[in-house]
């Protein structure tokens, strides 16, 4: 079993930031590339299935790659991450059966167009387990192999998805499934052949003594994926034209928030072997960052009368204060992300889990509410206030950690 390397939280955060932008970039230039191929209906239809199968991928996989990341970066129980990695993977099996048999009794009975997706089901299954086993190597202090690993995957796609559209005559959402398993696949090999050898016996560890570690964390994926409900409330209070602009400011803004869920991932297992004594440089580090993209964020507020007409077009000129609401709401977000995985580092999983699901409760309730009344600006104003909410809870509770002096759980 190899030695973990000395975990430098600027390192990792360096690595993970910049490879994802990069694999942001390439696959935005995948679905580019297959949107040119469709017609807007065949993209649609696959989109929306597209988008369900990333919320079964956070369904099934329990909580268990963050137990995994705590319970290696703290190296108290070997045993555990084992046993979890070989639960994930009895799990991802069951998620793929799952995922084909569904889609391809859907074909048969429902469309026809769903025959074309069946190889996502294999796509989402790999791709999971393999990125659960490589949060080891990640944990031991080395994201580069992680980077480059995800890098890769979404350039193998990108070029065997080129190679079907351009040389074959292969149907283009098939063509996409194809690619897309075929490098999860090559990922999955990658992932299990070079953390194995890393990996401590397994010690015969219940799947229910699992189940119990990582549910709180499961909770939180959830309760976070639950909140992409929104753009569909608000599609039902207040009409097709103010949801479209709700949509455009809410997912338009997503690639903001790739810096501070990057350095969320890295404090997770950072703060793993810290108490109350030991924090301060960490949550210095959270409040340094936060007051960094405030500035970007508020920045790119003010940009946005003059970005949105040339980027979008001045059909999408109504959506500029919703845009700008939600950037505001960006800078509590980070907070809360950012509090979050500290907070779980820590053990504090319970409340964060707690705090993730009535802050999205807070957050739908809200979207729907002030879409009823004000439309996509109304909207973003609820969403804003759900993460605000968050982030004061999240912040109240480290405050009482670190006076009340509190140990690791």
């Amino acid at each position: 079993m190899n030695t973990p390397r000395r975990y430098r939280v600027g390192r990792q955060f360096a690595w993970v930031s910049g490879g994802r932008i990069l694999a942001a970039l390439i696959q935005a230039l995948i679905m580019l590339l297959l949107v040119r191929a469709v017609s807007p209906a065949e993209f649609g239809f696959f989109a929306g299935v597209y988008g369900v199968l990333t919320v079964v991928q956070t369904f099934f996989d329990f909580g268990l790659p963050t137990l995994v990341s705590r319970e290696r970066a703290k190296r108290a129980n070997p045993g555990v991450v084992t046993g979890a990695l070989h639960l994930n993977n009895a799990l991802s099996l069951a998620m793929g059966l799952s995922l084909v048999v569904v889609i391809g009794l859907l074909g048969a009975t429902t469309n026809s167009q769903f025959f074309l997706l069946l190889p996502l089901g294999v796509w989402a299954a790999a791709e999971r387990n393999a990125d659960a086993w490589l949060v080891v190597v990640f944990a031991d202090g080395d994201a580069r192999i992680n980077t480059t690993n995800l890098v890769s995957r979404r350039l193998g796609n990108l070029a065997l998805f080129a190679a079907l559209t351009i040389w074959t005559g292969i149907d283009p959402v098939l063509g996409f499934g194809i690619s897309s398993a075929a490098a999860a696949c090559a990922s999955w090999v990658f992932a299990h052949s070079y953390v194995k050898r890393r990996l401590a016996p397994a010690e015969g560890i219940r799947a229910t003594v699992l189940f119990r570690m990582s549910y709180p964390y499961w909770i939180n994926s959830v309760a976070t994926q639950a909140r992409n409900l929104d753009a569909t409330i608000i599609g039902l209070v207040a009409g097709p034209a103010q949801a479209g602009f709700y949509a455009a400011a809410a997912r338009l803004t997503n690639p903001l928030r790739i810096l501070p869920t990057s350095l969320a991932a890295v404090l997770l297992p950072a703060s793993s072997s810290r108490n109350s004594s030991n924090m301060r440089g960490l949550l210095k580090l959270v409040m340094i960052v936060v007051g960094g993209l405030a500035l970007l964020y508020l920045a790119l507020g003010l940009a946005f009368p003059i970005l949105v007409p040339l980027v979008l077009g001045e059909a999408y000129v109504g959506a500029v204060p919703a845009l700008q609401i939600t950037a505001a709401g960006l800078i509590f977000a980070s907070a809360a992300a950012l509090l979050s995985s500290l907070m779980q580092g820590v053990g504090l999983k319970h409340f964060v889990a707690g705090t993730a699901v009535l802050t999205t409760v807070v957050c739908l309730v809200g979207v729907g509410f002030g879409g009823f009344f004000w439309g996509a600006s109304g909207a973003a104003a609820g969403l804003g206030f759900s993460f605000l909410l968050q982030s004061i809870v999240l912040a109240t509770r480290m405050t009482f950690f670190i006076v009340r002096k509190e140990p690791n759980r």
